[in-house]
């Protein structure tokens, strides 16, 4: 049985996965376990220590940032905060092509749960262990409102981690669109960076340790079959209800945005 680590109603995107698993039902369990969960304290460079270059950028990005307050990627990050399965497939339609929701994707749904579950542990082990301070803690400027509590580690990002396991399993379940779904993988991590809830090096950790996880997901059979399921799900509503909304053409520019190019955008 998984071991409780949150208590039920917290806000992060790690700590409501863990929750799911831990207070709804046994389908929301991992699908690493034992020697198979991937520990990303190995994986991972060290995180940035106090006055040294990558110390340095994060400061520098996150000050940069600042100045987006109230763009429209501003208005994306805090939208990509919702965290839970329905909504973070919603974040991939327009990349994907499709509209998967829990009712007309069931088997995706569970993927996409269990497969949060595992990066979301295998993230807060590593948090735990870094204990990094948020930026907004380090230095004062505008952050989304209703982010993580100042207590909460920064790295590595348990968004960026989730956000980019699951764009490698959309990217394997509709290899066409691999492109397009990791472009928006990369910009929910982004997000974490644009509201100031992170720092930059966090959310590329989180793409690192996102890599490594997927990469053990594929030892687990229930991952394999659930995987397969999945993909049979997507090609069928990509064939039967193909997606591609007038808020897509917005949502592809938005996710171009970069973060070490944030001062020269508004």
């Amino acid at each position: 049985m998984m071991r409780r680590i949150v208590s039920c109603g917290v806000k992060s995107v790690f700590a409501i996965l863990l929750t799911a698993a831990a207070c709804l039902h046994a389908q929301r369990t991992p699908y690493l376990t034992g020697s198979a969960k991937v520990d990303l304290f190995l994986v991972l460079p060290p995180a940035p220590s106090n006055g040294d270059l990558r110390d340095g950028m994060d400061r520098a990005v996150f000050k940069a940032t600042r100045l987006l307050e109230g763009s429209e990627r501003w208005k994306m990050a805090k939208s990509d905060d919702a965290s839970e399965t329905p909504a973070l497939m919603k974040d991939f339609w327009c990349a994907l092509g499709a509209a998967p929701t829990p009712e007309n994707a069931p088997r995706l749904n569970i993927l996409i749960t269990r497969a949060g579950v595992d990066s979301a542990l295998s993230a807060a082990d590593a948090k735990n262990k870094y204990n990094r301070k948020r930026p907004f803690v380090v230095d004062k400027g505008a952050v989304c409102k209703g982010g993580p509590d100042e207590d909460s580690p920064d790295y590595p990002s348990g968004h960026s981690t989730v956000g980019w396991t699951v764009g490698l399993i959309l990217a394997e379940i509709a290899p066409d669109r691999a492109g397009s779904v990791l472009a928006r993988a990369r910009a929910y991590g982004d997000s974490r960076v644009f509201c100031g809830w992170h720092n930059v090096s966090a959310v590329e950790a989180g793409r690192i340790g996102g890599s490594a996880i997927f990469g053990a997901l594929h030892s687990s059979k229930e991952f394999r079959e659930d995987l397969a399921a999945a993909q049979a799900e997507v090609l069928a509503l990509r064939r039967k209800s193909p997606y591609g909304a007038q808020s897509c053409v917005t949502e592809m520019s938005l996710d171009a945005m970069n973060p070490y190019a944030a001062p020269l955008v508004k």
